[in-house]
């Protein structure tokens, strides 16, 4: 199954105030444009409990003084959907500013071909762009252990663990909600070994960090959620070097550009490139 990146370049009147919260304006907006289109297909995805098969990211100034956004969808069923629904409409209201649609791009990207070009890469130094923050669970359970952990706690009458937010780059909760996300939509096996247990034995290590900070983000409902940018730099270490997760890091990072990580990937948070890799 391939992934879909739709791009949106519009034109405002005015000079709209851009923030990290935008990106829950485009949410809502989104779901208003394909309600329209799709009634059916709009309430079961904004109902749905689970992990969202779409992406939103911020809205973004250009250098011509346009503005653009992009939708990223695992679901081809979705991506045609959103080409269909947004293509029948020209003006776009967000945060009392109206918007003028110029042009809507399509990228599509072959995750068999993804996998195919991968590379055994040691280091890499990644910018997170936006917001990210993962969930983690408390009390902290190794994921390669949860599933029998779970089945203890059920029959000793135990309640689950809770889960807190984490607004700092940890490897093992970067990983581990990437490789969800490709094991729950991309349809193409990755290759690779024990991967959860060899995250959480130390095959992926922060190398260093510049520039990190936190930042407050208000929604709509006011609600608030914090989250962490910066440049962090991680490495493989040798002594857990795998070439197999290797490679099923180099593509789940590329595809993470996409798709974003971590929580309210559906409103901007977690966007993040990859500045350098070898």
């Amino acid at each position: 199954m391939p992934v879909d990146v739709i791009g949106f370049l519009l034109t405002c009147d005015s000079k709209p105030i851009l923030g990290y919260f935008s990106g829950f304006y485009l949410r809502g907006l989104f779901y208003r444009v394909l309600k329209s289109f799709d009634p059916v297909m709009a309430t079961r995805l904004h109902e749905y409990g689970g992990l969202a098969p779409f992406s939103m990211s911020t809205l973004v100034e250009m250098d011509n003084g346009a503005y653009f956004f992009r939708i990223t969808s695992y679901s081809t069923r979705l991506s045609d959907a959103i080409l269909r629904s947004f293509s029948r409409i020209g003006e776009l209201k967000l945060v009392n500013n109206m918007y003028y649609l110029l042009e809507i791009s399509c990228k599509r990207i072959d995750l068999d071909r993804l996998v195919r070009d991968s590379e055994p890469l040691k280091r890499y130094e990644i910018e997170f762009i936006t917001p990210t923050c993962f969930r983690r669970p408390s009390p902290y359970v190794p994921l390669h252990i949860v599933g029998f952990l779970a089945r203890i706690m059920k029959l000793m009458g135990r309640p689950k663990s809770h889960y807190r937010f984490f607004p700092l780059p940890d490897p093992i909760l970067m990983f581990r909600n990437l490789k969800r996300q490709w094991d729950q939509y991309a349809g193409v096996t990755l290759r690779c070994k024990k991967f959860s247990r060899w995250l959480e034995e130390g095959g992926i290590a922060i190398s260093g960090v510049s520039d990190v900070k936190t930042h407050r983000v208000v929604d709509r409902r006011k609600r608030f959620y914090v989250g962490f940018t910066g440049k962090v730099r991680v490495s493989l270490p040798e002594d857990t070097f795998s070439e197999e997760n290797a490679r099923a890091v180099n593509v789940l990072l590329k595809i993470g550009e996409e798709t974003q990580v971590g929580i309210n990937r559906t409103a901007g948070f977690g966007m993040y490139r990859i500045l350098k890799a070898k």
